[in-house]
């Protein structure tokens, strides 16, 4: 390529790598309300901040909430500046980091190999199921992995240039990791560089790395968690260092608990549908550099296996790596293994069309689409997946699967988001409740799942009670006239059976009925 048309093909790539972060990222990023427990309450906390002007202690419905630091609301915050108090701003941090990720994998790959290994490492990394599946959560682990991610290339930078401006760089994003979540930003990539350190019998090369970066690592991170220190004294460090970390990894308090297995299908699926191809990558010989990277996605998935508590997001910070290491397979030309991965892959298409087209309801997923249109794509999909295996360069897998997973996010936006809103969300709820209740009056829940309890305290202002027992909801409408109240439908049968009450269904969203309850004299 003539000298004078490299700027163009950057500015090309940059380009497209925009455009494919804004439609697998933001697009749509607000069009469906909170899922699971975590989005809410996170989304709760930024809010409080912003409306009380208190960055320095999160709260959760007016009570310190120490379960992580502070770097998450105030991203939070800054996107409800952007968007406006809603979802798209609570889930902005997520998206920006992702991006930022994306980016900054382009620009390392590029940096330490060619501008095309760069390209595949980005696209890879965009397009994998579990990457953009958190860029579009508000979620701690996509902060934290974007800090991760960005001292990973720092250091590599560093490590190869032998330049202090990029460890004094990995030493930064160490800082705000710190901020993200806690103590687990430094223990994986120590442990990860001791690794590297073992392996390569250099135990004193960390001196070329300049240590004393370690102090910009305090600088940024301290200043934070003094403050908040000062201000909450020792139930902050009581509850942040003691419970939230040190318990979440040694035992099964929080209830997280899962076999030491589990990472093994969530590995499949964060790096999908790339992930077949380590098989093939795994073969070749690794320089020091692609050994960091190594070293970079093994640790987090075994030192988590050893957790007591396991969620599929804490070992999110393996994808990037990965992406560069895959990167190079798709450069070269086709062989016996790489034929193998792609089987692989189409045998995992088509076991997925079987399992969720005719065995849905047996494995308890409801995806919300036909499953015979689940099926009929699945085995097209892996029809042509065959055929590239058989006739096909890398290459044009690598293209097959960027365009696979755009089509499936924009399915997903398009059609499926809207009925996942009124069945696993309590956003519809919201102004169905505005026709029913004043905004100042509390609204009463009985035994609600913890993804509706914190969803409706989110959309309601934490004008919420709820009632795990007959006893409890007794108790909660014996003084009042009548009180609205929300159940699953599932639940809603056993209310028959309470004594002393009468009720008047007037609502249902989804799979969940409000109705009024009163105490019968």
């Amino acid at each position: 390529m003539k000298p004078r048309l490299r700027p163009y093909t950057d500015y090309t790539i940059l380009a497209l790598l925009a455009v494919l972060s804004y439609a697998l990222f933001f697009h749509g990023l607000g069009g469906i309300g909170f899922v699971g427990p975590d989005e809410p309450r996170y989304a709760s906390i930024a809010r409080e901040m912003l409306t009380t002007g208190d960055y320095i202690t999160p709260r959760l419905y007016g009570m310190p909430w120490f379960e992580k630091p502070v770097l998450m609301y105030w991203l939070s915050a800054i996107g409800f500046e952007i968007f406006g108090i809603n979802e798209a701003g609570a889930r902005f941090p997520s998206a920006l980091g992702a991006t930022i990720c994306v980016f900054f994998i382009y620009w390392c790959g590029r940096r330490l190999w060619d501008r095309a290994t760069g390209l595949v490492a980005a696209l890879i990394l965009t397009t994998s199921i579990g990457w953009f599946t958190f860029a579009r959560a508000a979620s701690m682990d996509m902060v934290l992995t974007t800090c991760l991610t960005t001292a990973l290339g720092f250091f590599l930078l560093g490590y190869n240039e032998r330049r202090q401006r990029w460890f004094y760089g990995f030493y930064a994003a160490l800082g705000f990791g710190l901020l993200a979540k806690g103590p687990i930003a430094v223990i994986l990539p120590a442990l990860s560089l001791l690794g590297f350190l073992l392996v390569n019998a250099k135990r004193g090369e960390w001196k070329a790395w300049f240590p004393e970066g370690i102090l910009v690592t305090i600088a940024v991170a301290t200043p934070w968690y003094a403050l908040c220190a000062i201000a909450n004294g020792t139930e902050f460090l009581k509850d942040f260092f003691i419970n939230q970390n040190l318990e979440r990894f040694t035992s099964t308090i929080h209830g997280h608990g899962r076999p030491f297995y589990f990472f093994l299908p969530v590995l499949l699926l964060l790096t999908f549908p790339w992930t077949f191809m380590l098989i093939s990558a795994l073969r070749r010989r690794f320089g020091k550099t692609e050994q960091i990277l190594l070293w970079w996605a093994v640790v987090p998935f075994v030192f988590f296996s050893l957790s007591g508590s396991k969620l599929p997001g804490y070992i999110l910070p393996m994808v990037p790596p990965i992406a560069l290491i895959l990167a190079k397979e798709f450069l070269q030309s086709g062989s016996r293994v790489y034929r193998v991965a792609v089987f692989l892959e189409a045998g995992t298409m088509a076991f997925i069309g079987v399992a969720f087209g005719f065995f849905g309801s047996t494995l308890n997923v409801d995806p919300h689409v036909s499953g015979i249109v689940i099926t009929a794509v699945t085995f097209v999909i892996a029809a042509v997946l065959v055929v590239i295996a058989l006739w096909l360069k890398p290459v044009f897998l690598a293209g097959f699967n960027v365009m696979m997973i755009i089509a499936l996010v924009a399915t997903a936006t398009t059609m499926v988001f809207p009925r996942f809103d009124l069945t696993d969300t309590m956003r519809p709820w919201q102004p169905a409740l505005a026709s029913l209740v004043p905004d100042n009056q509390a609204v009463l829940m009985y035994k609600p799942a913890r993804w509706a309890e914190y969803g409706l305290q989110y959309y309601r202002s934490n004008r919420v009670r709820t009632a795990f027992s007959p006893e409890e909801l007794i108790k909660a409408v014996k003084d009042e006239p009548r009180v609205l109240c929300i159940t699953d439908d599932n639940t809603l049968p056993e209310l028959s059976h309470v004594p002393a009450v009468d009720l008047e269904v007037v609502h249902a969203v989804g799979g969940q009925t409000a109705f009024w309850i009163w105490a019968v004299k």
